[in-house]
């Protein structure tokens, strides 16, 4: 059965570099899609692995100029929005890597369930093969039989003849004897003449019994190694479907700590704006206080 082509981690590398210079945000699926080949599972694992060599741009600190103290606020709710809609953007890419993992598992598992099929079919066929090689040794010793009791008369019939003519030496005037016992003579080599055309026709039978075994034999001999090659397939399937899973797992345990990232950068957005929101407001009282001290 086909398989998809292994990739490299500088192949990944070298098309997730190629997609974020054309200032896109590499993806699982954009990096597939480069690539053409591999499956979802290894190219998003060779994707965490280049993303995690990649330096963070640094922040540049944070200056307050008096001109700038009434625009900060909306200027730090536009980062926050932009922030929390790269954090969906990874969300949904996440998701959709997630499905696709899914979709593959799924389609391994019909390849396995295929295979069993096949594998059941190859088990019934080896049964049937059976059923028929016990039925022609069977009718194989039967032959063997018949022609073991055709050749014990022909010597009977032979051992008889011996002792007719015995008798027929010593007794030379019984002529009516002696043509009584050539007539059974004769009887006798009729019946041997018999006996050896049916021992032909035995042997003839026990050759194609035996050439016909032989050939269900290698047969089944060739039913036993499809039967070990299915099962070794099936491990292998077994094995991949196992290792999608715990890819399907990392991933859901990654896009868990995404969600709480978010939630996270929201809450500190939040404060932040509380405490601008405050020093904006003393600062402003603090300017009323200065120009109108007689108030104060």
């Amino acid at each position: 059965m086909a398989r998809e082509a292994t990739v490299s981690q500088e192949e990944v590398n070298a098309v997730a570099d190629g997609i974020r210079a054309a200032g896109i945000k590499p993806t699982a699926r954009t990096v597939r899609e480069g690539l053409g080949r591999g499956s979802m599972a290894t190219v998003l694992r060779l994707l965490h692995v280049w993303q995690s060599g990649q330096a963070r741009a640094p922040e540049s600190p944070l200056t307050l100029p008096s001109a700038l103290q009434r625009s900060l606020i909306d200027f730090i709710g536009q980062e926050v929005a932009a922030a929390k809609l790269s954090v969906e953007q990874e969300l949904v890419s996440a998701q959709q890597v997630q499905k696709d993992l899914i979709s593959e598992n799924e389609s391994l598992l019909g390849e396995l369930e295929g295979i069993q099929v096949d594998l059941e079919v190859v088990q019934a066929r080896h049964s049937q093969l059976e059923g028929r090689n016990a039925q022609l040794l069977a009718d194989f010793a039967d032959v063997t039989r018949v022609a073991d009791t055709q050749r014990q008369a022909a010597e009977c019939a032979r051992t008889e003849l011996a002792k007719l003519q015995l008798r027929l030496e010593g007794v030379p005037p019984l002529e009516a004897e002696l043509s009584r016992m050539h007539a059974a003579f004769d009887a006798e080599r009729a019946a041997r003449v018999a006996a050896d055309k049916a021992a032909a026709v035995a042997d003839a039978r026990l050759e194609q019994s035996k050439a016909l075994v032989d050939d269900l034999r290698v047969r089944l001999a060739r039913a036993e190694t499809d039967v070990r090659e299915m099962h070794r397939e099936a491990a292998n399937l077994r094995n991949q479907v196992s290792s999608l899973q715990g890819s399907l797992d990392s991933t859901c345990k990654e896009l868990t700590q995404t969600k709480e990232d978010a939630r996270r950068a929201e809450a500190a957005a939040a404060e932040l704006k509380g405490k601008l929101a405050a020093a904006l407001s003393n600062q402003q009282r603090g300017a009323t206080e200065s120009a109108d001290p007689e108030r104060a």
